[in-house]
């Protein structure tokens, strides 16, 4: 996916879950990505749900994960994305202070079953009622999503829509620095 969004220079934030980076084939998946110019999210440990854990596994979950993530690209990650878009004062405190942009999504669809196929995830992803100028795209790494990608990013472009630069988010943010 990262090679397809690269072949077309289409940008792209990775959010990562440090329990995948664990191992050194994981590491190495993640130093390409980095390698490719994409920017790297911290997307927690093991994917819990903020809301249902206690402020230190929050803790736990995203200082690991941001550790992992240094350890393979020499850089802390610049975004944090909350499982299932579920931030608590918590997470949004400790993401601000570890210089962390809050990234939310505004839609996606590739992990609703409908749409665990490439034409049909082409067409909502470019046909969404949500589709709008500043709309975040969430996507994962599955088959479907893969095989669809560059049509998605390309049937944007089609319509007029920008990718940007997840850098640009960081530099044009809020006075705090969270975009969520």
């Amino acid at each position: 996916m990262a090679q397809k969004l690269k072949d077309i220079n289409a940008p792209a934030v990775f959010f990562i879950n440090g329990m995948y980076i664990e191992s050194d084939e994981g590491k190495e998946d993640l130093k390409k990505i980095y390698d490719m110019g994409f920017e790297i999210g911290n997307h927690t440990q093991t994917h819990a749900n903020l809301k249902e854990i206690s402020e230190e596994k929050q803790k736990e979950e995203i200082l690991r994960t941001s550790e992992l993530i240094e350890e393979v690209t020499d850089e802390k990650p610049r975004f944090f994305r909350a499982p299932f878009g579920s931030n608590t004062d918590f997470s949004r405190s400790l993401a601000k202070q570890e210089k962390m942009t809050l990234m939310n999504w505004t839609y996606g669809y590739d992990w609703e079953k409908k749409y665990q196929d490439s034409a049909a995830l082409k067409d909502i992803m470019l046909n969404t009622e949500y589709l709008r100028d500043g709309a975040n795209l969430l996507m994962h790494d599955r088959d479907w999503t893969n095989d669809a990608i560059v049509d998605i990013a390309e049937g944007l472009r089609d319509k007029g829509y920008t990718l940007v630069d997840p850098a640009t988010i960081i530099s044009e943010g809020s006075e705090d620095g969270q975009n969520e």
